[in-house]
């Protein structure tokens, strides 16, 4: 096994162990010495890859908002029509809640204190997806079958009923997952974008 592959090995069983520790106790209760111990990682490799513990929890952060972001290009970008892509993007959004709990209420947590460099790195993600998001959109728009919208409020409107039912969810007050009233709020984000005359 090279050494690149073990680091990255290395570096994916610490981000995974963290967030169970996280997940349970908060990142300011974590004790750096479990995620050491159960993640088989020694002091000096810790701190070399990830800094210190707020590093790691950084490196967490990013790492999910990559998966999601990747995911849901794969999920969207295949589709052809603009209601099975809106489709799409909520059913995709309420199953990796749904799949993805621990890490989804991560992620939709203020817990987290990102560095500048952190949010730099964010702040370039957030324009790739915003990237691709738009010109997969704009075709449908210039047919006629989406509304013409401010392009910040595309997304708001389709995901924005999702990601509050996720916060209730995650939080406890709902008992339903996501991913059992994913056609209630996918026919709701359709509603809010297409065009009036499109059913």
């Amino acid at each position: 096994m090279s050494r690149q592959i073990q680091t990255s090995a290395l570096k994916s069983r610490v981000i995974e162990v963290a967030l169970a520790h996280f997940s349970e106790v908060g990142i300011a209760r974590t004790n750096v010495g479990d995620i050491l111990k159960d993640a088989n990682c020694s002091v000096g490799s810790l701190y070399h890859h990830f800094g210190n513990k707020e590093g790691i929890a950084e490196a967490l952060f990013i790492d999910g908002v990559n998966q999601f972001n990747a995911s849901l290009l794969a999920a969207l970008l295949p589709r052809r029509t603009a209601s099975t892509g809106i489709s799409s993007i909520v059913t995709f959004c309420c199953d990796w809640v749904t799949d993805q709990s621990q890490l989804a209420a991560y992620l939709l947590s203020r817990e987290i204190k990102l560095s500048k460099s952190a949010k730099q790195e964010l702040r370039e993600m957030d324009r790739a997806l915003s990237q691709s998001l738009f010109d997969w959109f704009v075709p449908h728009v210039e047919s006629g079958t989406l509304q013409q919208l401010p392009t910040a409020m595309y997304v708001p409107l389709i995901c924005g009923p999702t990601l509050e039912y996720s916060r209730m969810w995650l939080s406890g007050r709902s008992r339903k997952s996501p991913s059992d009233v994913s056609p209630i709020l996918a026919q709701a984000a359709w509603q809010s974008v297409k065009k009036s005359n499109n059913s």
